[in-house]
C-alpha cells in the first residue's frame, strides 16, 4: 500500500500538490473543461494560499484560466 507523499523536509503534501526536483512546489488542477493548469511556488505556505484562491473562485464560477 503506498503511502503519502511527502516533500524533502518531510511534510504531507496533498493532492495535486508536487514538490519538483529544483526544490519549488507545483499544484496542479483541471478546469470544467477538463483543462490542466499549473502554478508554482518556492514556498510550500504561499502555493497552499494561492490554492485556496483558485478553489473559492472555482466554487464561485470565477474562470481560473
Amino acid at each position: 500500500m503506498a503511502g503519502k507523499k511527502k516533500d524533502k523536509k518531510g511534510r504531507v503534501l496533498r493532492p495535486g500538490e508536487y514538490q519538483r526536483k529544483d526544490g519549488t512546489y507545483q499544484y496542479r488542477w483541471a478546469d470544467e473543461y477538463g483543462k490542466r493548469h499549473y502554478i508554482y511556488n518556492k514556498s510550500l505556505d504561499k502555493l497552499r494560499e494561492e490554492e485556496k484562491q483558485i478553489q473559492v473562485a472555482t466554487i464561485k464560477g470565477i474562470s481560473t484560466a
